[in-house]
């Protein structure tokens, strides 16, 4: 199978994303580089590699802004080209029509050692977005994607700020542009710019009646719901690609073993281990103890969790209640699509599936491990990716 056929198959990643990846990348090192101070620092605790506790200080650069228009101008220059007429009558802007995406970024500089006890991948966190419902612009005779705005925030060493720079944020804005990029190819079909249903269940997940009510294990809940959308798949497995394509891996071990270092391969194996009766009996209510102070902790919580709507006369109560805020949800999400003029409605579960706490999980947890199938089965195609990658630059070195 030919690279780009089997890029596609993967992850659904064509080449032509890559001179943005690598430019986006230059930009915000770039702009990182121009900055001369933190500006301001703070306390930090860690357990560290044994398990003690740390006591250190981090550093913060917060809201830097590179604005689109200077974004544009960066990529006319990093990408060769002599004016901006040329850039966009390039195959580089046809292929992704970005008009002037702001990228707005914050630097987190801690510990190495606290850096290095976060794996590959897991120390960016990034978004991308648009208006709602983004349609193409004209611009001239062509047409452009106007309004994206890249947000990314990415913990470095402090004492060495660039090092592994380049490949941590590399990874993640790859991930980011595959998402603007499959929303301009729905648009380019006809259809609506956003992923219809799990689009839609993405945004009910930030209702604040379901992710506001501060209890840890309904969060983890919600983060698998928020990892098995098949678009946050393949645009985590084209992570992976960007963060082991410079590596040097020549065999199917050394690929198991770099793979398993990325904070992707984490997040596949929770869907994958995902068991529901274990999750289940892991739920606990606030519970007090002789503690007078963690008593009161404890009453105020159950408060605040029952002015949310979480039953707090029992663990099988309050299961039965967050079950009952998850329909409530998607009816007030549903809402919220129409009243943005999308043509999308979340169907509820069926009722048997709503019975019990049980059936509930067990409902999702065969989603998770079906989802988790399908994400290990892509994440080990890589391997061939990159080996293709690694028998190309011998035969051009070569030459």
């Amino acid at each position: 199978m030919k690279k780009k056929e089997l890029l596609k198959e993967v992850m659904g990643v064509p080449k032509v994303l890559n001179p943005w990846i690598k430019s986006f990348t230059k930009v915000i090192i770039n702009d990182f580089k121009k900055q001369n101070n933190w500006h301001d620092e703070g306390p930090v605790n860690y357990k560290n590699s044994e398990g003690e506790m740390v006591e250190d200080t981090a550093l913060r650069m917060v809201d830097l802004e590179i604005p689109g228009k200077e974004v544009m101008e960066e990529m006319v220059t990093l990408n060769g080209f002599s004016n901006m007429k040329e850039f966009l009558n390039s195959e580089m802007f046809k292929n992704l029509p970005l008009w002037r995406p702001d990228i707005k970024y914050t630097i987190i500089g801690v510990p190495e050692e606290l850096y290095n006890l976060e794996s590959l991948g897991g120390r960016t966190q990034a978004s991308i977005g648009a208006e709602v419902n983004q349609q193409f612009s004209k611009l001239g005779k062509g047409r452009v994607y106007p309004n994206v705005v890249l947000k990314l925030e990415t913990m470095v060493d402090k004492e060495d700020p660039l090092n592994n720079f380049e490949k941590e944020i590399q990874s993640t804005i790859a991930h980011e542009l595959l998402h603007v990029f499959q929303q301009i190819k729905q648009l380019e079909k006809g259809k609506p710019s956003h992923f219809g249903k799990e689009m839609a269940l993405n945004s009910i997940l930030q209702v604040p009646l379901v992710s506001d009510l501060q209890i840890h294990w309904w969060d983890y809940f919600l983060n698998l719901v928020y990892l098995h959308l098949s678009f946050e798949v393949n645009a985590r497995v084209s992570q992976i690609y960007y963060q082991l394509k410079d590596r040097d891996i020549k065999t199917t071990e050394d690929f198991i073993k770099e793979v398993k270092k990325t904070g992707v391969w984490d997040q596949m194996k929770r869907l994958e281990n995902f068991d529901s009766d274990s999750f289940i009996k892991a739920f606990k209510l606030p519970n007090s103890t002789d503690n007078p102070f963690e008593m009161m902790e404890d009453l105020f919580k159950k408060a605040e969790l029952a002015k949310k709507g979480v039953n707090i006369k029992s663990e099988d109560e309050a299961l039965k209640s967050l079950m009952k805020l998850w329909s409530d949800s998607l009816m007030i999400g549903n809402k919220g699509m129409k009243q943005l003029g999308l043509d999308i409605t979340m169907d509820d579960l069926p009722e048997s599936v709503k019975e019990t706490p049980s059936k509930f999980f067990k409902f999702f947890e065969k989603r998770f491990h079906k989802k988790a199938k399908k994400w290990k089965k892509k994440i080990y195609r890589i391997a061939s990716l990159l080996q293709q990658d690694r028998e190309q630059a011998l035969q051009k070195n070569k030459n």
